[in-house]
């Protein structure tokens, strides 16, 4: 395979054929906003990570400290991270498989909407917010 730059081609399924420069454009917003949306469901199951282990209630107790919560609330809280973690992971495979397209201008797009995403959801990393 190789890196090409036609607008004409498919995108993820045989079904999207983009045939105009319409729907080249649509399908390049598109990549952009599954980016963006990635960074920032990245950026919020930190924020969730960082806030259950500093507790946020008003007995500041840590949520994900089994000392402090009853195994039910860990439960939840934990099956909405790993929710969020599915999705975020869903997201990632998607983009991979759009730069797995060997379109130039596809592969730009992922990087453009990953790189604004960063810029607007990446506050949190660059705070020190970020456990990891």
């Amino acid at each position: 395979m190789y890196f090409y730059t036609s607008k004409k081609g498919t995108l993820l399924f045989k079904s999207w054929e983009i045939d105009s420069d319409m729907e080249f454009w649509f399908a390049i917003g598109g990549i952009i906003l599954i980016g963006l949306l990635y960074e920032m469901v990245k950026s919020f199951r930190s924020c969730l990570i960082v806030e259950a282990r500093r507790g946020t209630d008003g007995e500041n107790k840590p949520i994900l400290d089994p000392d402090h919560r009853s195994a039910l609330e860990s439960c939840c809280l934990h099956t909405i991270i790993t929710l969020v973690y599915t999705a975020e992971i869903f997201l990632m495979f998607i983009l991979m498989l759009i730069v797995m397209t060997y379109n130039v201008q596809f592969g730009i797009a992922v990087v453009l909407g990953m790189a604004i995403g960063f810029f607007f959801f990446g506050s949190a990393q660059v705070a020190g917010l970020r456990p990891i």
